[in-house]
This record gives C-alpha cells, structure tokens and sequence, in this order.
C-alpha cells in the first residue's frame, strides 16, 4: 500500500495469522496449543490449503489488545521460522491487511487485489464499509471459550471432527 490511509479507525482487536508449509505443520500445531494455554482466543480459522488471500497454509485467530505486547514476545520466540502476521481490526479489512501489520519473518505476498476492489467500490458508491471480520472481533466475550484444534473452521461450521456448528452457514 503506498498511499497512507486516513482515517484510520479504532483498533477493537488483532488478527493474527501463522503461515506453515507441510512440512512445518508440527510447529503450527505446537502454537496452536501453547497459545491457547497463555492467551484467549476466539475468531478462528485453520486451513491445510492456501485460499484468495493467503498465499499458503495457515492458522488465525483473534486476541485481545490488552494481550498485544504479551502475544508479540512470546511469538517472537516461539515461532521457530514461521512467517507471522499481526494485524489490527479496524473494520476496514483492507487497510488492516495492508498497512496496519507487523510481520514476524518472511513477509508473504497476500492476494489483496480483490479485497481492494471491493473496498474501492464501496466507498465510491458512498457505502459503509462491511467487514466481517470487525464483527467477530468484537465478539471478545467468546475469547477462550471454545479449545481449537487443527482442522477446525467455524466458518465452514466445523469444530473438532464430529461437533458441527448451529451458525455453520457462515462462509469466507
């Protein structure tokens, strides 16, 4: 992103997402579980296979901002080579995506193009912007409720391997 982003919203929360290869995926898991014991979580996604805007697999999850600086030295230690991106929530997913990060290793190419159009036409039509994403980051009361594990994606209704979600319909 070249052009500074002004105005720059409220940040509910971060976004935080671990990029694995397959044969990294053991130090994915590991994360997964060590964080879950120091840090509530809630907002979260693992997916085996790369989609539109991230580029390889990965997991991610929402945490508190109150947990910020905690959650930053610990994944700075524990990454073991993970490329890392921290990102905050402001409601514009394209502008938290792209100029509101922290990148902790390789900084990977996302697939922004079509986050970006869709952005760029909604406020040409003098549109709010809709982001999910600031909608489930708001939900913090659900921070650390449910223990996530590989392969789980609420958004495809699906946590463990047999505990379907009623909201399942949600899609990204």
């Amino acid at each position: 992103m070249s052009e500074i982003p002004s105005p720059i919203g409220e940040i509910a929360a971060y976004h935080c997402h671990i990029y694995f290869q397959p044969e990294t995926r053991h130090i994915a898991v590991r994360l997964n579980e060590e964080l879950q014991d120091r840090f509530k979580i809630w907002d979260y996604r693992w997916l085996d296979e790369t989609n539109g805007l991230h580029p390889t697999a990965m997991f991610r999850f929402a945490f508190p901002k109150d947990d910020f600086q905690a959650f930053v030295e610990w994944i700075l230690r524990e990454r073991e080579g993970l490329s890392v991106l921290v990102h905050a929530i402001t409601g514009d997913d394209y502008v938290d995506h792209s100029y509101l990060t922290l990148w902790l290793g390789k900084q990977l190419e996302l697939g922004l193009d079509r986050m970006k159009a869709v952005r760029d036409a909604r406020l040409a039509a003098g549109e709010a912007l809709d982001s999910r994403v600031l909608v489930t980051a708001t939900a913090i009361e659900e921070a650390g409720k449910v223990r996530y594990q590989p392969g789980d994606d609420p958004y495809r209704g699906v946590i463990g391997a047999s505990q379907p979600l009623g909201w399942g319909e949600r899609t990204a």
